[in-house]
């Protein structure tokens, strides 16, 4: 009895030293969360070890069944615990086919229980030397309850990043770290064990589009007569699995519009089971918002997108193959294609798997030039002409470092950074161009435009404008007597000779008005007597007349 319960005490100690290391060494914002439904709380079998409702949880070496695991990865059961398998295989716990992006080991793994809801985080760091970019982070589902630990009813499960720096050591790669989530609920027909999630990934490294698998683990606890998963178990009734291991395209690089054949490869990865009447169904995933907006990035040519295989032999590879066609309207983007296998083996047994490919699509830069004003067209050394255009980005995808050097042996200046262009947008050209010497040519000027693809590629359009210097001969005509006498500022002249003038002509103007008014009365005075010698005419006249009668 006092042996009992000194193992009872050394148990409680260890318990108490290793949650307290855990607590210093793992954040507390990484674990995972598990929320209990009402439904498990009365189907628990009392005979099992109690577990936290939120999640007991473990890192390092691979679980293993009959170890208490407490908060971290102290073994308190008093047996050895396993060492590793070695990098870059699935019995480490934590792994990835990649040399530099890997999980981390910042996140415990989840512990949770049919029907409950787990909250997945997958920590990816990259432990190379180059920033690897477009991260499409996609889980590797299944129907079987064997292979898949959570219920299928959750959308979206395929994760995009933008990118990952690189980094020189786990501390710098810890702070450079990104977390992908999920949100998932377990299955209610889960098994007791430990599940190995498999996660596909793509990325572009140096230009270059490349694949990696990520692994990671969860402790699932199934109802009770659900049975487990231990290694006897699993080797029994191993199921054989389809896995996409890489794709070609060609030619290499898709732009939108184009006609490409796609090749996938697939592995069949069970090791003694060959799989028979394969068929392939390859769907591009909707793209839009609403129902009315969705559509497909890719689109088979011959109209259907399957694709029949009669069977793969245990561990062999094969090829899918078919020619596609991306859609003409598609920004510059991966876009995901999903593959999905339907297979038996020799007992007719009926299988599916479900993979993702993410195929980048180019869009080619397109861009015009309006009209270019050069106000004035000619100018002297040293002069400055004013030259405008505007620049058009008419294409789907979006131009970068856009600026406009002016190249001429007769002139200087000119040169504009315009910088990002959207799709669909301006960029205005106001610039200055100075004279720099008399033109000897025929007055041609380049605007040399130049712009980035959003891959860093520069490109560059010469535009050809007209415009003449001419020597300032106006300079040398000017006599420089001429130019000295002009100079010289006029002297003042007395206050007395301008108060004359200013008398005199108030004189002239006061004789003027006076002969002005003079004549206006002599003519008045004229017109009067004029008038009078008429009507004495008329009135002679008349008497006359009277006379005659």
């Amino acid at each position: 009895m006092k042996r009992g319960l000194l193992e009872k005490l050394r148990r409680l100690g260890i318990l108490a030293l290793c949650t307290a290391c855990f607590a210093t060494m793992v954040p507390a914002d990484v674990y995972a969360t598990v929320t209990k439904t009402p439904v498990q709380q009365e189907n628990d079998d009392d005979s099992d070890d109690k577990s936290d409702d939120t999640g007991n949880t473990s890192t390092g070496s691979t679980p293993e069944e009959g170890k208490e695991q407490v908060g971290g990865s102290e073994n308190v059961s008093g047996e050895d615990e396993k060492e590793p398998a070695g990098p870059g295989t699935v019995e480490d716990g934590v792994s990835s086919t990649s040399e530099f992006l890997i999980v981390g080991d910042c996140v415990p793994t989840p512990t949770a229980s049919y029907g409950q809801k787990v909250h997945l985080i997958l920590p990816i760091y990259n432990m190379g030397v180059e920033t690897v970019t477009n991260l499409v982070i996609t889980p590797t589902v299944s129907t079987k309850a064997e292979e898949w630990p959570f219920r299928l009813d959750t959308v979206g499960l395929v994760q995009c990043v933008d990118y990952i720096p690189p980094s020189p050591n786990k501390e710098v790669a810890y702070a450079n770290r990104r977390e992908v989530e999920w949100d998932l609920v377990v299955r209610n027909d889960v098994l007791t064990g430990y599940y190995p999630l498999k996660f596909n990934v793509s990325y572009y490294r140096n230009n270059a589009i490349e694949t990696a698998e990520l692994y990671t683990y969860i402790n699932t606890k199934g109802a009770a007569g659900s049975g487990s998963l231990d290694a006897s178990d699993a080797e029994k009734s191993s199921n054989p699995r389809i896995i996409v291991t890489g794709f070609e395209t060609d030619p290499k690089e898709v732009f939108a519009g184009d006609t490409f054949n796609l090749t996938i490869h697939v592995q069949n990865t069970s090791k003694r089971t060959s799989v028979n009447n394969v068929m392939f169904s390859l769907e591009a995933v909707n793209e839009g918002k609403d129902e009315d907006t969705t559509y497909s990035a890719f689109l088979p040519t011959s109209g259907s997108s399957t694709v029949f295989m009669d069977s793969i032999g245990a561990q062999q590879s094969a090829d899918i193959k078919i020619e596609m066609t991306a859609k003409a309207d598609l920004a510059q983007k991966p876009y995901v294609l999903e593959v999905k296998a339907d297979y038996e083996d020799a007992q007719n047994n009926s299988f599916s798997s479900t993979s993702n490919v993410s195929i980048p699509v180019k869009q080619v830069a397109k861009f015009d030039v309006s009209s270019i004003d050069v106000m004035p067209e000619s100018i002297t050394v040293g002069g400055e002409s004013n030259v405008m255009f505007n620049i058009y980005n008419t294409g789907k995808t979006t131009l970068y470092n856009v600026q406009v050097e002016f190249v001429g042996d007769s002139i200087s200046g000119g040169d504009t950074f315009l910088g990002k262009i959207e799709s669909g947008g301006t960029g205005n050209v106001d610039s200055m161009i100075s004279g720099a010497q008399p033109t000897m040519d025929e007055g041609i000027i380049k605007a040399v435009i130049s712009y980035e693809d959003e891959a860093g590629n520069k490109k560059e359009l010469e535009k050809e404008l007209t415009l003449f210097v001419q020597e300032d001969t106006m300079g040398d005509m000017m006599d420089p007597d001429m130019m000295e006498g002009m100079d010289e500022e006029p002297k003042a002249k007395p206050k007395w000779l301008i108060a004359v003038i200013i008398l005199v002509v108030i004189i002239l103007a006061v004789a003027g008005i006076i002969v002005f008014i003079n004549v206006k009365k002599k003519k008045k005075n004229q017109a009067e007597l004029n008038e009078d010698l008429d009507d004495l005419l008329n009135e002679v006249e008349k008497e006359r007349e009277d006379k005659d009668e």
